[in-house]
């Protein structure tokens, strides 16, 4: 049997403190921070990806749409879940090409372009 998780009373009042000042450091974003999502020319000139995940015993169909110039630019959006592997996977892969405004495929982007390793 696992035990429970303790923490000593300095932690926890540190704990506490940290998250009441939470408030004094979030902040609503202001309307300039919108227009990356306002000023969508960017998405004409991007790869989409397909992803899948399995989360809570099913398999997520996610789809990736990043810049082919700065990949670090992207939105990643749920698009449904299935409870089998291979219906996901063949689903992912036609949402894929529906959603890419470059249903050849030419536009691609390499992990290597998103990250690069650390020496």
């Amino acid at each position: 049997m696992k035990s429970h998780f303790r923490i000593d009373e300095v932690t926890y009042s540190h704990l506490l403190g940290r998250l009441n000042d939470l408030h004094v450091t979030d902040k609503r974003g202001s309307l300039p921070d919108f227009t990356f999502f306002h000023k969508d020319e960017w998405l004409a000139d991007t790869a989409v990806i397909e992803e899948l995940t399995r989360h809570k015993g099913e398999w997520q169909v996610n789809l990736v749409f990043a810049h082919t110039n700065n990949p670090m630019r992207f939105i990643r959006r749920q698009i449904t879940s299935y409870s089998c592997p291979r219906k996901a996977s063949l689903f992912a892969s036609l949402m894929r090409r529906l959603a890419a405004k470059d249903q050849r495929g030419t536009q691609a982007i390499s992990i290597n372009d998103i990250f690069v390793p650390q020496n």
